[in-house]
This record gives C-alpha cells, structure tokens and sequence, in this order.
C-alpha cells in the first residue's frame, strides 16, 4: 500500500492519474492482483504494473521488478535476464509491417531457449515452442495496442486487434490480444513474462507437456521466483520504433544501482 500510495502521489503531482488499477505484489505469478496486502520481506521480489493516464488522455502501462533487498539472488538474476533478453529481442522487431504476432513467437523462443539453458525446460526448443510448452511459464500474450485505453480498442472484440484473424485455439497463444501488421503511429506494449503458476502445473489439460518438458528438479531450485514481468511501452515510427518508457532502469545492474542509491 505505501508503494501504491508513492506512485500514486507522483502522478497526482503532474496533473495526472493512474490509466488502471495497479499491480504492486510479491505475487507476480498472479497475472492481475489488485490487492496490496502483503508486507515485504527479504527474498522477495516486487513486481509493479503502473501506469499514469497524461493530461491528453493517452495512457502508459508499464511493469518492473526488483528485488526487496535490493540485490537479486542468483535464481533471481538467471530468469530476469531470461525475461529481459526476450523482450530485448521482441522489441527489435518491433517496426512498420512487422507481425505482431511473429513479435510474440520472438519472445516465445527467448523464453523458451533461456529456460532450456537453465534447465528448467528440457528438449529441443523448435519443438517446445511448436507444442505450446513455454506456455507454461509464459502464458499470455507479449502485449497489446496502446492510446485512449490502455487496452485499447479492446471493447470492440477481437475486430480491432484481429480483423478477419482467427485466434489460435493454443493455451497461450490464445491469449494474444493483436495480431496485425505494425503501423506508424500505433502504440504497443511488449511485456514478456516467467511465472510458477500452481494451477497450470498441476492441470490435468497441460500434464503431458509438464511430463515431457519440464524438470521438476531443477524448477525447484529456482522457487524464490514466483513471477517477472518487463514492459516498455513502443510507438512504431516511420523507420523503426522508438521506447517510450525507456529512461525507466530495467537492466540489473542498473535496478540496483538505483536502489543503491
């Protein structure tokens, strides 16, 4: 609450307010958690989904995560630079004509590659992706359009974010929210994500994937990351992309130097 209540007093003093409920938690595998109850403890990590709402109307949507001691763990680190080199790789795509949804599979392929590396995911990753079995850390899509909403266009359905499209019937990439060509002058998010969500693990619908692909062993190892989100928010350019939110620390290094100081 004294977190919320901080960022909160920030926006109040530009003349602004906040574009949606935030998302201030120790629980960041829960995708959408509004209540801050939790008092914080060393060893946890804050996941913060914030965004202001300008004196225009236009609307931000922007998440980090830092370590309450203000130094990641070892785990810690390992998948926050799993997340971070994926949405790294998401956002340079990010371009006039590209594909939204081939930004998605970009992140898809990141997580996928980071969390075999690291043991957590085991086999080949073509084959992890093509299955769906990445879903399983990162279930949603890697963003959606930006502007007078922070979902934006989201009332009319999947008209604006699909147009003639049809979503994919795949856990995960049926939570893709756009699937068109990039434009100048469209805002996106892209906020790839790792998450231990119990009630996927234990699914009866995803218990051939968590058998075949995952190591329960090694997950173990890594239980003090319960969920990591980044989100920058993107406007497509005439040549290329520009990161709105960019000025914001997200490198782990640079998250710790600022709590540093």
């Amino acid at each position: 609450r004294e977190l919320r209540a901080a960022m909160e007093s920030a926006f109040l003093r530009h003349g602004m307010t906040t574009s949606y409920e935030p998302i201030i938690t120790i629980h960041g595998e829960v995708l959408h958690l509004h209540g801050q109850t939790n008092a914080l403890a060393a060893g946890d990590m804050i996941l913060a989904d914030v965004g202001a709402e300008s004196r225009g109307g236009f609307a931000s949507d922007v998440t980090r995560c830092w370590p309450v001691t203000g130094k990641f763990s070892a785990t810690q680190r390992a998948l926050y630079e799993v997340v971070l080199e994926a949405q790294r790789r998401s956002i340079a795509k990010v371009s006039p004509g590209a594909s939204y949804r081939d930004i998605h599979m970009e992140s898809c392929r990141a997580i996928a590659e980071g969390l075999v590396a690291l043991g957590i995911l085991r086999g080949d990753v073509g084959e992890i992706v093509a299955e769906g079995a990445h879903a399983l850390f990162f279930p949603h899509g890697v963003g959606h359009l930006l502007g007078m909403d922070v979902h934006d266009m989201e009332d009319l359905g999947d008209l604006a974010g699909y147009g003639t499209r049809k979503r994919s019937a795949q856990f995960g990439l049926s939570y893709l929210r756009l699937d068109r060509e990039l434009a100048p002058g469209m805002a996106v998010t892209i906020e790839p994500g790792y998450y231990v969500v119990p009630a996927i693990m234990r699914d009866p619908r995803f218990a051939s994937l968590v058998e075949r692909f995952v190591d329960r062993t090694v997950l173990a190892k890594f239980a003090d990351v319960r969920g990591i989100r980044i989100e920058d928010d993107v406007l497509v350019t005439d040549t290329g992309s520009d990161v709105l939110t960019a000025s914001i620390p997200k490198s782990v290094a640079d998250v710790e130097a600022t709590m540093r100081s």
